[in-house]
């Protein structure tokens, strides 16, 4: 694994502005918050859990992070996060929108509850959050969802996501032109990535081949041209950027963040 953590940094122009990172307590979506407060930049955390959301707030500095217990696929989310933006921000430049995964399981082996719960949390959560959301961001603001990259290719035994994710990157571009000027909507696709819900989908692989954990992980970063999975930190700067002013003219992109995984055209 390179060292991700100190790489050379460049000023991304996010000194004193303000964000809602959705996920924020931990794997992707705290590594987000960790890249944004390095900038400068203070964020409001938006996890299910208090005490991931206590600890992660202790660890960033409760002078640069404040913490929204909120579960986004629930139908009152969105006006308690707008009130926690209110009350803790005063301002806000931009939204990382991020949340769990849908429940692995092949089409017809999940339930209809699955298949809307998977909905809510993956589509109608999210629209609910940016409808209250997005009228208090000012002009240059910008919204980046976390995908996967079954947005370009089915990832086997995730159908929930295979069938939503290209969902939300339609829902970008729709976004994008309709928010434009004053917001950027864009999105990163994460490819395999060492966190949780990585290490989740790899016990699930290595309990079907009858192997370890280890081997199954070998075996899958072998499918990635450079030959490992992605350190979260990696993908913090990208979405980072796409949140910054230094992508000022970066608007509906679905960006792959895979190490090359996804060999697709276009």
């Amino acid at each position: 694994m390179p060292d991700c953590d100190k790489p050379p940094r460049v000023d991304l122009g996010l000194e004193g502005r303000a964000f809602v990172v959705g996920g924020g307590s931990r794997g992707l979506g705290r590594a987000v918050a960790d890249e944004l407060v390095v900038e400068g930049a203070k964020v409001l955390l938006v996890a299910r859990d208090q005490d991931s959301l206590d600890e992660a707030v202790r660890e960033l500095g409760p002078q640069h992070a404040y913490a929204c217990a909120a579960d986004v696929s629930a139908p009152d989310a969105a006006e308690t996060v707008a009130a926690a933006v209110d009350a803790e921000l005063g301002r806000l430049d931009g939204i990382l929108v991020n949340h769990g995964g849908p429940p692995a399981g092949r089409t017809f082996e999940l339930t209809d509850d699955q298949w809307t719960d998977s909905f809510q949390l993956v589509v109608g959560g999210p629209i609910r959050l940016l409808r209250a959301l997005v009228p208090k961001l000012g002009d240059g603001a910008s919204v980046v969802f976390i995908t996967s990259w079954s947005i370009r290719e089915p990832v086997p035994n995730l159908d929930a996501s295979n069938v939503l994710r290209p969902g939300v990157a339609g829902l970008v571009k729709v976004l994008a032109q309709e928010l434009a000027p004053g917001v950027r909507v864009n999105s990163v696709a994460p490819g395999r990535f060492a966190t949780e819900r990585g290490m989740s989908l790899a016990r699930t692989r290595a309990e079907e081949k009858g192997v370890s954990v280890e081997d199954a992980m070998a075996e899958m970063a072998g499918d990635i041209p450079l030959g490992r999975y992605g350190d979260p930190p990696e993908l913090a700067r990208l979405a980072a950027f796409l949140l910054s002013p230094a992508a000022s003219y970066v608007n509906g992109v679905n960006v792959l963040a895979d190490g090359g995984l996804i060999a697709a055209l276009p």
